[in-house]
This record gives C-alpha cells, sequence and structure tokens, in this order.
C-alpha cells in the first residue's frame, strides 16, 4: 500500500494544528520537544516505539543511522515515518538534517554537491547564497525531509578554531549576516524551515565541542560587535535557532550557552526579539555533558533555560547502559521529563511555551495541513539547473580573484 502511495502526490490531514494545545496531554507535549535518531534505512520497531512510547516530535538524520544511500529511500523513509506519526501522534514531525554544503552535508548520493559557505562567501555575491539555498530546499523537501539545520552564521573570526571553517561565510560579520539572510530567503521560497547556528557564535574558539567545552572570554558589547552581530540583525527573521555549547564567564560564568537562561532569554529573545523556535546543538556532546551527573540533568537544565527543541542526536548517550539501547535512553528521559512536569520539578506553563512554538511553526510551513512527496525526483534532484548553478559560483570566484 505504501509503494502505490509514492505514485501521487499525497496530501494526508493531521488531527492537531497549532491551535489545540488544549487538547493534547502532556506525554503529547513532552514528545513535541524531543528531536531524536533511530538506526534504520527505513521504518522499524525502534522509530515506531519511539512514537507510541515518547510521542517525539521530530527526527534527525544521520548518514551513519538511516544509510540515507538514494534520494528513492530517503523519500520512502520520509513518508513512512509521517504516516507512523498519523497513526502514533497525530501530529506530522519535524524531519531534519545538516545539509550545509561543502564537508557537512547528510543527503549526498543522487544530490547536488553545492560548494561551502566559504565559497560563497568569497564571491562577495549574496544573491548565489539565495540561490543555493532554495536549490538545497528544493531537494530537501522532495524527499521529505522538510527542516535543514543550516545556515551557519558563526563568524570565522579565529582561523584556528577546530569547528567551523570553511562552513562560514567568512572573518566579517557585516558579509556572514548578508549572505545569511539571503539564504533564509532561498530556504522560505523552497518553504523549507532553516535555522540560523550556533548561537551566540563558535568562530572564536579554541576546542571543539564535541569533546570540549570551549570558553570564550568576552564581553556582551564585545560580542555584540562580533559573534551575535549576525544573530542581532536576523533574529527577526529567522524560523529557528541553534545553541551552542560554549562557556561565556563574563556573561554566565556558571552555565554554557545552551543551558543559560541569561544568554536564551534575557539576551536572544528579550534583547534581540528572537520569537522563534530554539533547538540545542545535541545534547550528546562532550561539551554540554561536562560537569553533570547524566543526561537527564542536562535535559531539565535546556528546558529551564527556555530551549524548545531537544536535540538528542550522535551515538555517545552518556547514561547509556551495556543493556540498554538509545532508543530505552529516549524514552527513559522522555518519562524523567514527564514525571518531572508531574511533580513541580519543571513547570508546565515552561513546556506549554514551546509546545505553541513548535505547533505554529508545523503549521506555518504547512505541515499540519498535508505530506507531499512528488513522485518524480530526476526533475529536482541533481538537475541540470542545479549543476550550472554550482558551476556559476566557481566560475564567479574564479572572475573575482
Amino acid at each position: 500500500m505504501r509503494s502505490l502511495l509514492f505514485l501521487i502526490l499525497c496530501t494526508v490531514q493531521f488531527k492537531l494544528t497549532a491551535f489545540d494545545l488544549a487538547k493534547m496531554s502532556l506525554e503529547e507535549k513532552v514528545g513535541q520537544l524531543f528531536m531524536v535518531y533511530f538506526d534504520g534505512e527505513r521504518t522499524n520497531e525502534d522509530s515506531i516505539r519511539l512514537l507510541k512510547e515518547a510521542k517525539i516530535g521530530g527526527i534527525i538524520l544521520y548518514n551513519w543511522a538511516n544509510h540515507l544511500n538514494s534520494p528513492q529511500q530517503v523519500q520512502n523513509l520520509c513518508f513512512e515515518l509521517q504516516e507512523d506519526a498519523l497513526k502514533y501522534v497525530g501530529i506530522p514531525l519535524l524531519i531534519a538534517a545538516d545539509q550545509e554544503g561543502g564537508l557537512v552535508v547528510r543527503l549526498k548520493d543522487g544530490f547536488t554537491k553545492f560548494p561551502a559557505n566559504a565559497v560563497l562567501g568569497r564571491s562577495k555575491n549574496p544573491n548565489l547564497a539565495l540561490k543555493v539555498a532554495y536549490c538545497i530546499g528544493k531537494e530537501m523537501s522532495s524527499v521529505g525531509v522538510n527542516f535543514n539545520l543550516a545556515p551557519v552564521v558563526d563568524v570565522n573570526s579565529n582561523p584556528k578554531n577546530p569547528i567551523i571553517g570553511s562552513r562560514s561565510y567568512g572573518d566579517n560579520p557585516e558579509l556572514v549576516t548578508e549572505f545569511g539572510g539571503k539564504s533564509l530567503e532561498g530556504y522560505q521560497r523552497a518553504g523549507v524551515i532553516s535555522c540560523l547556528k550556533h548561537f551566540p557564535g563558535h568562530g572564536d574558539v579554541r576546542v571543539d565541542s564535541h569533546k570540549e567545552l570551549p570558553v570564550v572570554c568576552k564581553s556582551l558589547s564585545e560580542l555584540l560587535g562580533l559573534e551575535l552581530y549576525p544573530f542581532a540583525q536576523l533574529a527577526e527573521d529567522a524560523p529557528a535557532i541553534m545553541t551552542a555549547h560554549i562557556l561565556f564567564p563574563q556573561i554566565d560564568p556558571d552555565h554554557c550557552a545552551t543551558l543559560s537562561k541569561v544568554i536564551l532569554n534575557d539576551i536572544l529573545r528579550e534583547r534581540l526579539g528572537f520569537q522563534g523556535v530554539l533547538v540545542t546543538d545535541s545534547l550528546t556532546m562532550k561539551g554540554v555533558l561536562k560537569g553533570h551527573k547524566n543526561l537527564e540533568q542536562v535535559v531539565f537544565k535546556a528546558i529551564e533555560a527556555g530551549n524548545d527543541i531537544l536535540l538528542i542526536g550522535g551515538r555517545d548517550l552518556q547514561s547509556k547502559t551495556d543493556e540498554e539501547t538509545h532508543v530505552d535512553t529516549i524514552v527513559r528521559i522522555f518519562h524523567s521529563v514527564v514525571n518531572a512536569v508531574r511533580t513541580g520539578l519543571i513547570h508546565e506553563d515552561r513546556i506549554n511555551e514551546s509546545v505553541k512554538r513548535i505547533l505554529s511553526l508545523k503549521e506555518k510551513y504547512g505541515l499540519s495541513k498535508r505530506i507531499s512527496v512528488l513522485a518524480d525526483l530526476s526533475r529536482i534532484l541533481a538537475s541540470e539547473e542545479h549543476q550550472n548553478l554550482v558551476q556559476e559560483i566557481y566560475r564567479d570566484i574564479s572572475f573575482k580573484e
């Protein structure tokens, strides 16, 4: 039955919209905060369990977990995930991937290989960023991936930093802002949710937050002039922003940005006016786990700090034992959050705030009204138009250099 549905443009109605918060159970609300991964190139017992037991609101795709070996396989996987979400939760999934271009791409085989942001920045032509984002967005949307964890708007102010490099448009905050803004516009035109990252900025760190907690000793005024500049200029236009696991001791000496109310609420929301969805960088990274007993403690702090989506990606789940799978861990953490709300450790109003934002985002991008699957991928993926754009970018750079 599922294979037949791929032959047409499918429209599937979901029962809940952004205005149905009062109809949701606590479990359904808490589940919307979770964006997790599972192992499998098609839906399976793990993915169904995450939907049935944890009511998850989002999936992040990885090559090593989901194989992503062809556009048709990705399309099949995304359609089946949404079909199961309709069955077990009644709310569409955010299906996310890191499709930045350059070195950081999850959708490879059969998709256009667009250059890194640094290459676009060298062109000095922001309209190329718009075109690339539009084309990446069309390719993602055609296979059912509705959320791109891009663009990167970290200012690459320290070229020796080990985590950004070519992922950045450059070392000039105005240039990064202009290219980042055009990228947001391109994804918007393509109907794909975009996400500025990594707030407040990874460009001047000395260690990789996947392995250690970076420390940046700058004042707020210094950050506003450099790292924060793109976020300050683009916050009102961004559907989502991803946090960074970085300690800024002059602003909050006790919490990294991901876990800091001062940074996320006082600065990002109150001062910069961001009203969109706040996504953590993966909470399995050692930078955010440092100094904490377990992943549950980090999850609780991330919620309290004001994050909307709890991204639990990657293989390193700190609290996992040899006897359990990562799905066991996620389900256990989900129940821990539900119990924390029921016992008053986390206020339900804090959960409601995030769920409203998440459902509003899904509603805005049409997720709660339909799932669209295009049968003829050959007209979009790695098309002549997209290949010509790649060549145009490199010609433009060669001419200017």
